[in-house]
């Protein structure tokens, strides 16, 4: 939590008195949003991410990567948005009056309260493309078994064919 007691006066407003420490996107709110994903059953063409859950979002393999690709997309343009929402947080005031000091606080506090905001949303998109990356590594490693298994049993060596 961020205690903006820098200012003086009426002017200094702490983090406890604007409800950051409970505000979307505060520590604990990130911390559920990267794990959202975790036990999330993907079962793409037929291949369950977590066998034996049930449930969960069938997806045919070029969805799962497109989602995939989006998520992770998305994540890496939020962290960029993080950036520069914490830059904007560490703004200093115009002058060093208690008017300025106090509103300049005010204002950093909402630029970190929305930065940590954008970093759930981050959290959350990252999640999902971990999931779904992982979804799509095992469908691909039984896709590429699948191949094994079809060159194996058709007595073909490894370059590429068999019978079956």
């Amino acid at each position: 939590m961020v205690e903006a007691s820098r200012g003086t006066g009426d002017f200094a407003v702490g983090a406890a008195q604007l409800g950051l420490s409970v505000a979307p996107g505060g520590a604990a709110v990130g911390a559920s949003m990267a794990s959202l994903w975790r036990n999330t059953n993907f079962i793409v063409d037929g291949k369950a991410s977590a066998p034996g859950t049930g449930g969960g979002f069938e997806l045919d393999a070029d969805t799962a990567e497109g989602l995939y690709r989006e998520a992770a997309a998305l994540a890496l343009e939020l962290d960029q948005q993080i950036y520069e929402a914490d830059d904007l947080a560490r703004t200093d005031p115009p002058a060093e009056d208690p008017a300025s000091v106090g509103f300049n606080n005010v204002g950093s506090q909402a630029f970190y309260a929305g930065a940590q905001h954008v970093k759930a949303e981050a959290d959350f998109y990252r999640g999902l493309a971990q999931a779904l990356g992982k979804a799509l590594g095992i469908y691909q490693e039984s896709d590429q078994e699948a191949g094994r298994d079809i060159t194996d049993s058709g007595g073909e060596d490894s370059s590429g064919g068999g019978f079956i």
